[in-house]
């Protein structure tokens, strides 16, 4: 049992003193930075102290507690770490895109067969049609086919620092009429006023370089007038993390969206078509 504890007591100050021997090894300096803020460039030279060093720092200054050759690694990264920021043109493009088709054809007219008389009238103006005519009759035969497309691109561009976040935003403020309605001693008080509502499209970004790669964080959004009364609106929204080459048009994504109505009768037949997508393009440009 002595044995044991002496053997315990002199592992116990072996170590103290390999800890000691180190420590003492370590030196305290203070590194004045160029370009960067101490509080951006700490989180990526952490992970490359040593065992038992220190760092921590504040403002243009980083406070490191290591051997002479932790520190001179440290140095060294300091050197690709710390230079001025690049200056970053982020440009994010919005395409929409709507196409219709409508066609069918039908037939009308009156047919008189003794004192019997058929009618059927016309219900669609313009298209082609042919018509013939028999004494009391007459038979009209018509087909339509029409096509449109439209197309709305919002093309938006913001500068920004290497780690910054930039946003930007540009619309619309729309009126909505308000009216309230307050009941009192001496009956129900109406009152008429008008609000606005703000409509846009916009991103929120923040990228992130590493030599001609650039990683960026993105929240687009979209918003247009709704088809249901005033202060409805139609919002598209997307928000991610993408990856590309500095200088090249990254997707981001898009939506697509169709519809289909066919109907029929006795004389007529008609079919309508609409489709409407959109899509997300991103670029980032270095600025001199």
């Amino acid at each position: 049992m002595k044995n044991s504890l002496q053997k315990f007591a002199l592992a116990l100050i072996c170590q103290i003193l390999l800890l000691s021997a180190a420590h003492a090894q370590q030196q305290l300096e203070i590194i004045t930075l160029k370009s960067r803020p101490a509080e951006q460039l700490l989180p990526q030279l952490r992970p490359f102290v040593e065992p038992g060093g220190t760092l921590s720092g504040s403002g243009d200054k980083l406070f490191i507690r290591a051997s002479d050759a932790n520190r001179r690694q440290i140095r060294e990264l300091l050197g690709a770490l710390d230079r001025p920021p690049r200056r970053l043109l982020i440009s994010l493009r919005q395409d929409a895109g709507a196409a219709a088709a409508m066609g069918g054809g039908e037939v009308s007219g009156r047919v008189s067969s003794g004192g019997t008389v058929i009618e059927s009238r016309r219900t669609v103006v313009g298209g082609a049609g042919v018509e013939a005519r028999s004494g009391g009759s007459v038979l009209r035969g018509q087909v339509y086919d029409s096509r449109s497309a439209g197309a709305d691109r919002v093309a938006q561009q913001v500068q920004v620092v290497e780690g910054g976040k930039a946003w930007i935003n540009a619309g619309v403020s729309l009126p909505v009429p308000l009216r309230q309605v307050v009941l009192g001693p001496g009956g129900a008080v109406v009152s008429d006023t008008v609000a606005y509502r703000d409509l846009g499209s916009g991103f929120y970004a923040e990228p992130q370089l590493a030599g001609d790669t650039v990683t960026l964080t993105i929240s687009p959004s979209r918003e247009t007038p709704g088809a249901y009364g005033p202060g409805s609106a139609n919002v598209e929204r997307l928000s991610t993390t993408v990856s590309g080459r500095l200088g090249e048009w990254i997707e981001l994504g898009g939506a697509t969206e169709a519809r289909s109505i066919d109907s029929s009768g006795v004389a007529r037949y008609s079919s309508r078509d609409a489709r409407r997508g959109s899509r997300l393009l991103l670029k980032v440009e270095e600025l001199p």
